[in-house]
Parts: C-alpha cells; structure tokens; sequence
C-alpha cells in the first residue's frame, strides 16, 4: 500500500499557538504535541482528504443495512440517549412538539432512529455513502462540510455531534456552527474520545482511538470546555464516567489490531500497521475481510455485555472520573 500523502497540522487546531511540547514523537509525519498556549493535545499531521474519503468513508454502509429490516447498535444508542438526557436534567428525552433534531456525521442512521423513537423530527449530516443507509430508514440527510457551510438549514432543538469534532481541523469554527444552528434554549450534545482514559498510556502510539492520520485534536475536560466557549456555547454539564464498553472495548479493539497486523506480517503481508513508522493507522481495522468479519462478530456481542456493567461502575467512580474514555458535553449558546 502506498504511504498516504500527510497535511501538515502546523499550529494548534484550538489557538494557533505553534510553541508546543512532544508527547509522541513524529513518525512519518504524524506525532502528538501539547500546546504551549492553551494545553490542547493535537497531531502534527492528518492524512490528506482524498485518502480518508477513500479508506474510510467509502463503503461504510454495508448495502444490508438499508434494506434490513432489523437496525443493529439501537439498545446501545439507546443507552447513549438517555445519558444525555439523564445530563441534561430530563431535557432531551421529553421534546416538545414539532422539535427537531440534526445529528452531525449521523453515519446510517442509529442515533436518529432512537430519537426519533422520543418523538423528534430528525435530520442528519453525513458525507459518506454511509448518509444513504440513514435516508433509506427515512431521516433526512445533509452531505455538507460544517467547517464550510454556514446558512441553508433551519434551527433545531438538539444538535448531537458524537465523535465528530476531533477530525476536525477547525473544531472551533464546527462548535460555532451548532450555536448558530440551535433555537433559542436549544441544547448541543458534543462527545469526543478522552486524551485523559487512563488506560490510554498502556498502548502509546497505538491506543486505538488516537486513530493518528485521521483525528486531529485530542480534548481533555479543560481544553474540550476552552472550545466551547470560544464557540459561544456555555456547558449545562461535563461528564467522563467510566464505562464497561469505553474502559475495555478501546484497548480491546487496540489488541486485535495488533493480533490481526501480526498475523499478517507472518503470512508476509503488509498490514495497515505498516503505514506511519509502524502506526495503525487510520480507522478501519487491520486485517482484511476476515478482520472485518471478525470485528462485526465480536463487537456486539462484547458492547452488549459490558453496558449491563455501566450503572455499577458509575456508582463506583462517580460522574466526574476524569478517565473515563469519552468525554461528553451537553451545552447551549450563550446568553
């Protein structure tokens, strides 16, 4: 596979402060650096647009997914709904009639579908093939560029944007689109992988949801509350629990890279591993078809077992554990 070309990330995604200190060395044009100015952890580099599209965005959706009449993921997405709703004091789950709803990289479709199970009208944001699946289960789909496209499309009630704003290379400039796009007392829901997981230093490099090529900036609480403000959105609340899926399921996926590039390299192949000095890299997983077919296997069964998990751990860690593996917002424009 020919190494992708690399977009240079030259000054801090967050500030444009270019004084900065090394947590993981360049390799290929890809490392991780803390800002001197405002202490965002961001890659120095991110693989250029026509690779992404290509690697990661084509065939997404599966061709099933549209036409099963069986949607998968939906008892986890359900979960994820009511956190946010649960975050927002009971805001989100009881919408009023007529709210709309736009889920921004809604991907095919499953958080939608839980919302609008809760009575929203819903819309989507999606670039990829992906956005064909979420329409053929009747949402309405955008293909735009929130870092681009400012007007076009109405107010909403709520605005998700779930692991999204790290591949961002303007995320402040995407948060500020939300604001402009909620109605007066809407809310935003913004979650992003946590540079602050505390099994993240375990894996170095190769943590999976570093996914170093593709994602850009690596928010912490403090740096991902700095972009808020900066965008004109206040936080109602900050919340980073752990979680069974988000504790284990990153370093699992992390293993299984690793497994599958070996397996590879043994059978003389040249796995994704190969790329960026021995990074995996990017957001599939390494492999081939078996790996992929393995990852479809495993991956609901171990979501599923762990999230019976997630209220002990809560109850354990509390809701403000700093290392939990995702950090979700929930916020709404300043007043």
């Amino acid at each position: 596979m020919t190494a992708p070309q690399i977009v240079r990330v030259d000054g801090c995604p967050l500030c444009g402060a270019r004084e900065h200190r090394t947590l993981l060395r360049d390799r290929g044009g890809l490392g991780v650096v803390r800002c001197a100015g405002c202490g965002l952890v961001h890659a120095t580099g991110q693989y250029a647009a026509d690779f992404l599209s290509e690697d990661y965005y084509d065939g997404r959706a599966e061709p099933s997914i549209a036409t099963s009449t069986v949607r998968p993921r939906a008892e986890h997405k359900r979960a994820n709904v009511a956190l946010y709703d649960r975050l927002s004091g009971g805001q989100i789950g009881r919408p009023e009639a007529g709210a709309r709803a736009l889920d921004i990289g809604c991907n095919a479709g499953f958080l939608l579908d839980v919302l609008r199970e809760r009575g929203y009208q819903t819309e989507g944001i999606e670039r990829s093939r992906a956005g064909e699946a979420a329409a053929a289960a009747g949402h309405v789909v955008h293909a735009l560029d929130i870092e681009a496209h400012e007007l076009g499309l109405p107010r909403y009630s709520l605005i998700t944007m779930t692991h999204v704003l790290e591949h961002l290379q303007r995320p402040v400039a995407g948060l500020t689109w939300i604001r402009r796009h909620l109605t007066p007392g809407g809310l935003a829901v913004i979650e992003v992988p946590n540079w602050g997981d505390g099994l993240r230093p375990l894996w170095g490099r190769r943590y999976r949801p570093l996914e170093l090529g593709d994602h850009v900036s690596f928010f912490e609480r403090e740096t991902l509350g700095r972009a808020l403000q900066q965008a004109g959105l206040a936080v109602v609340r900050m919340w980073s629990a752990p979680r069974a899926s988000t504790l284990v399921f990153p370093s699992l996926l992390t293993a299984l890279d690793l497994g599958l590039t070996l397996r590879d390299r043994l059978r003389g192949g040249s796995g994704r591993g190969d790329l960026a000095g021995g990074d995996v890299a990017g957001p599939r997983i390494s492999g081939g078809a078996s790996g992929g077919r393995l990852r479809r296997t495993l991956v609901p069964l171990v979501v599923s077992a762990l999230d019976r998990l997630d209220p002990a751990l809560e109850r354990v860690f509390g809701a403000e554990c700093p290392w939990g593996a995702n950090l979700v917002a929930v916020a709404r424009a300043r007043a």
